[in-house]
């Protein structure tokens, strides 16, 4: 019975096959730790417990960012020419697992802080890899579906990471949750080494490749215009995720400093978040299968658009978890469309290079994001909590922006698979 249904629906078959599932578990992992270190636990240990300015945050955030934007588009190319990006996502997430353990333990801020830097940027550095592993796992018709249900399992993993974290900061505070969240990231993103196959090149990686690797982004850059609306995209994409990025960092001080949350109705409040991001997810993978990635993420931006007026507006608690359940949708719709559209956009045996050019427009909008808010909270003190409503309205014009740019952005008519494009 059960196989008479998967023969008369073979797309769920497709996208829960065990490979997409291992590469959907990893996505539960990384949520884990960017829930705990980069949007809960750890800014408010600098910012409070440690005392540290925001401006110092932000520019350690905006140090890692850099240095990742100047190595993924090579860490792509390499991952093309070699074919080993799992082993290169299992590197990446030992450095930021091993960092993250060391997170705290001499309780020096100057050195957690330089741990930090090396953890994000292997951690950022890893999604370069697992992304441009879509491809490897799904294909055309069921991308925007099995996109989706990476994100939905993230989100799941938002959960598991509140409910497995919270008890130990209650009882041994912030610095405690460090350690823990670090092994839980190792150990539920094993399936995705274990279940997926994939085919390496031969090539190892070495100096020669590396320089290879930035000379065929050169070349890349140098012929833009055969690429155009790709580019078109990811510029898009450099002025949306700037401000959506920026807004999940300090989403715990705003609630803390301007709306007076304390870090159990925070917790709450994320969990409430998460949940709608599994729905988002799922919603807008389907819709994205539908009706396109580039007409969905209209849609995404514009309840972006949303979000952030709400937020600069209202002082209100109750209307903050609406603003909360938006949020949460709109995330799990954003990462769910965008990079399937970069999968519409890129040429199959550049894949891993323009994932790069792809992750290169978020870690560079992740340098001035953070640099934005902590001038502009640093600089306008006298004016109070409204220096945090301002801060947002600023990131809230990159939004627009990132929207306008996107309306340019053209898809081929057909794909490499002779398949018509939706969009």
């Amino acid at each position: 019975m059960r196989s008479d249904w998967f023969k008369a629906h073979p797309q769920v078959k497709l996208c829960t096959s065990v490979p997409v599932l291992a590469w959907a578990f990893y996505d539960f992992a990384n949520t884990i730790w960017a829930l705990n270190i980069l949007s809960l636990y750890f800014p408010l240990w600098v910012v409070q417990d440690m005392e540290a300015k925001q401006s110092t945050l932000s520019i350690t955030l905006s140090s890692s960012m850099l240095l990742v934007a100047i190595v993924s588009p090579a860490l792509g190319a390499v991952s093309d020419q070699t074919g080993k990006r799992l082993q290169f996502l299992a590197s990446a997430v030992l450095i930021t697992v091993i960092c993250t353990v060391l997170f705290g333990l001499p309780h020096k801020l100057g050195f957690t802080l330089g741990l930090f830097i090396i953890a994000n940027f292997a951690y950022q550095s890893g999604n370069v890899f697992y992304d441009s592993l879509l491809t490897t796992i799904s294909r055309f018709e069921i991308r925007g579906t099995v996109s989706g249900l990476g994100v939905a399992f993230g989100y799941v993993g938002s959960f598991a990471g509140i409910i497995l974290i919270a008890p130990i900061a209650s009882n041994w505070g912030r610095v405690s949750t460090f350690m823990p969240t670090g092994i839980a990231f190792l150990l539920f993103s094993l399936p995705c080494y274990l279940f997926i196959k994939e085919t390496p090149s031969g090539k190892g990686l070495s100096v020669n490749l590396l320089k290879e690797s930035y000379v065929q982004i050169y070349q890349t850059i140098r012929q833009h215009s055969q690429h155009i609306n790709l580019f078109r995209f990811i510029a898009a994409r450099f002025l949306y995720v700037d401000a959506i990025n920026t807004l999940l960092v300090f989403m715990a001080i705003y609630l803390t400093e301007v709306i007076g949350f304390n870090d159990s109705t925070i917790r709450v409040l994320l969990l409430t978040s998460a949940s709608s991001a599994i729905i988002g997810s799922f919603l807008y993978g389907r819709l994205t299968d539908y009706l396109g990635p580039k007409n969905t993420l209209f849609i995404i931006l514009a309840q972006w658009i949303v979000v952030f007026i709400g937020l600069a507006a209202t002082s209100s608690p109750l209307f903050i978890w609406v603003i909360g359940f938006l949020t949460g949708t709109a995330l799990g719709g954003t990462w769910t469309a965008d990079r399937t559209l970069l999968t519409r956009l890129a040429p199959p045996s550049q894949i891993g290079e323009f994932f790069g050019l792809y992750q290169l427009a978020g870690k560079f909008a992740a340098v001035i994001g953070p640099l934005i808010w902590g001038v502009t909270v640093e600089s306008l003190v006298e004016l109070g909590n409204m220096r945090f409503r301002i801060a947002i309205l600023a990131l809230l014009i990159n939004v627009v922006l990132g929207l306008l740019t996107l309306t340019l952005v053209k898809l081929p008519t057909k794909q490499p698979n002779g398949l018509d494009n939706i969009d």
